[in-house]
């Protein structure tokens, strides 16, 4: 009843993704570059101030340096690119999902020749066999209007279940070598004093970040619930006949416009995590979509 598993597996749908993932790719090489200068660098450069104290003010000044350039720079170069990213997904659920750009809320589109630039980067490294059926395929047996609200409510959940996972994975392992490092300092029969100075303060700049990063992923999935709930309102309405298909559209770009937003502001996850949990949660995801459309056609889905 709609295009959309058919679309989204086109060329210049995929030539899309390819460049997505290589925009969030280069993001999250950023953010790894910045927990290696402020939190492993600062680390070593600590124990080697231990054992060599003349090297004290060197350190210092390392470690102010780190911190500017991570003001001054990295971190707005992250946001440039994640905000290049969010502009490509968009740019791909415009396409596929049949909704207007909107200028006024995302601004202009990446240039084509940004998006052949990074897409193909991606190419070299990569196959497409991760970016076919990036919407679940059942979607295509109901109308579009509706089939678009589907997909942008699994969109919300997939993103919502990852972060939280992620958070937790990251307190967890926080918690953890916190725990590990206890009991190294007890076998070794550390004092307060120097648990406290030669592990305590040395590891701080990551329970610091993982503690943030925790609070800063559940934020997000909690935005992203939110979110969740005007798009199932959206669709009591839209699959009772409460709203038409042009009024539908109308508000599911209002919905996009925050999806945007949310996409563009928010940190950015590591791909490993996706890997690792992405069999699990897309069953999950196919099958939350299945059930939202056999609600409108038990007799088409059997």
């Amino acid at each position: 009843m709609n295009s959309i598993p058919q679309t989204q597996n086109a060329k210049p749908q995929l030539r899309l993704l390819r460049a997505q993932r290589q925009l969030y790719g280069q993001a999250k090489t950023v953010v790894a570059g910045q927990l290696v200068l402020t939190i492993v660098v600062p680390l070593v450069g600590a124990l080697v101030a231990l054992a060599l104290p003349d090297l004290k003010p060197f350190v210092a000044f390392l470690s102010l340096t780190i911190a500017i350039v991570d003001i001054a720079f990295l971190d707005r170069l992250q946001k440039r690119v994640l905000s290049s990213a969010a502009k490509v997904q968009e740019q791909f659920d415009c396409a596929v999902l049949g909704l207007p750009w909107n200028r006024f809320n995302v601004g202009q589109q990446l240039a084509p020749e940004a998006i052949y630039e990074a897409a193909s980067a991606y190419s070299r490294r990569h196959d497409d066999s991760a970016l076919t059926n990036w919407y679940p395929q059942v979607v295509g047996e109901v109308p579009l209007h509706l089939a678009r609200i589907i997909c942008q409510r699994t969109n919300l959940w997939y993103d919502s279940k990852v972060r939280r996972h992620y958070g937790t994975l990251l307190l967890l392992v926080a918690v953890g070598l916190l725990v590990a490092l206890a009991g190294i300092g007890v076998l070794g029969g550390l004092t307060l004093t120097a648990f406290v100075l030669i592990v305590m303060a040395p590891g701080a700049p990551f329970f610091s970040w993982a503690i943030r990063e925790y609070h800063r992923q559940r934020d997000v999935a909690d935005a992203l619930d939110r979110l969740r709930s005007e798009a199932e309102a959206l669709w009591d309405r839209a699959k009772g006949g409460g709203c038409e298909a042009d009024e539908c559209e109308v508000q599911s770009r209002e919905l996009q416009n925050a999806i945007f937003s949310r996409r563009s502001t928010s940190p950015p996850i590591f791909g490993w995590i996706y890997w690792l949990l992405r069999p699990h949660i897309e069953d999950q995801m196919n099958e939350g979509a299945a059930d939202l459309v056999r609600a409108i056609t038990p007799a088409g889905l059997g």
